[in-house]
């Protein structure tokens, strides 16, 4: 399927690694050029030159999104190597186990800040150049979290659900100047991320790594396996496309049908 965005140019935050970089190269193959974010300059050029491999133009920025002058400087390297963007995927962000009341303050604010905040600052940026042009694509990273809060990562949690919440604004008020935006909500999804969470996890419990994803398995995904980034890449392309133009401020589940139902099992 031809997606219509030959020619667009995507930012993508977190862009060096699991679903961020699964996604850029699905929009690399259609044609998009790209602008790619992370903290690892060596993850950085080892995607840039996959990226690079499928025949478009890549620019990658380090900079640190759980700070302000991170995001100013990923949005003046794309506007001054592109002088626009397209297609914006806000997608950076980490997690770490802890509960409602151990989390520091410290803790709370960089979630709130790399999560929520990163969106805010580049859509800041962003938006008012997609209204010159008539035309934009938003796909803010949001996760089932923001949906139902998950026990042991509630700092996560509810900057997840503050993202949902910030992109059905963004939708209310730019729709209407062809920019649709959108947040993406995986379930469990095989990504650095998970590997570092089981790892506490392990760490914590008398369980294997394996046997912490089997569990999360058996109780968190209906087709009952992890999903995979590019998965989910493949979704935000779409969402990112000519074809999903009359699909804006919506709440996007790719979690194999975690949130589905309740099983009860006898």
């Amino acid at each position: 399927m031809d997606l219509g965005i030959k020619g667009k140019v995507a930012l993508v935050t977190g862009g060096n690694r699991g679903i961020g970089l699964a996604s850029a190269l699905e929009m690399a193959k259609e044609g998009c050029d790209l602008i790619i974010t992370g903290r690892n300059e060596a993850d950085l050029a080892k995607a840039r030159d996959r990226i690079t491999a499928l025949g478009v133009r890549v620019l990658t920025v380090a900079a640190d999104l759980e700070k302000a002058e991170g995001a100013d400087k990923v949005v003046s390297a794309a506007f001054d190597e592109f002088g626009h963007v397209d297609i914006l995927f806000n997608n950076a962000g980490h997690a770490h186990l802890c509960s409602t009341i151990s989390a520091t303050d410290e803790e709370w604010a960089s979630q709130i800040n790399v999560h929520f905040m990163a969106c805010v600052r580049i859509c800041r940026a962003v938006v008012p150049k997609m209204v010159e042009k008539g035309w934009g694509r938003i796909i803010n990273m949001s996760s089932i979290a923001g949906i139902m809060p998950i026990n042991g990562i509630p700092d996560y949690s509810a900057a997840k659900a503050a993202v949902i919440s910030y992109t059905r604004s963004l939708a209310m008020e730019y729709s209407k100047d062809g920019i649709c935006a959108n947040a993406i909500c995986p379930g469990f999804t095989y990504t650095e991320i998970l590997e570092k969470l089981s790892d506490e996890i392990e760490s914590q419990i008398d369980k294997t790594q394996q046997e912490v994803f089997d569990s999360i398995v058996d109780r968190a995904s209906a087709v009952k396996r992890l999903a995979t980034s590019e998965e989910v890449g493949k979704v935000v392309a779409f969402l990112a496309s000519e074809c999903a133009s009359f699909v804006t401020g919506c709440t996007i589940q790719v979690d194999g049908g975690a949130l589905a139902g309740i099983e009860l099992k006898f």
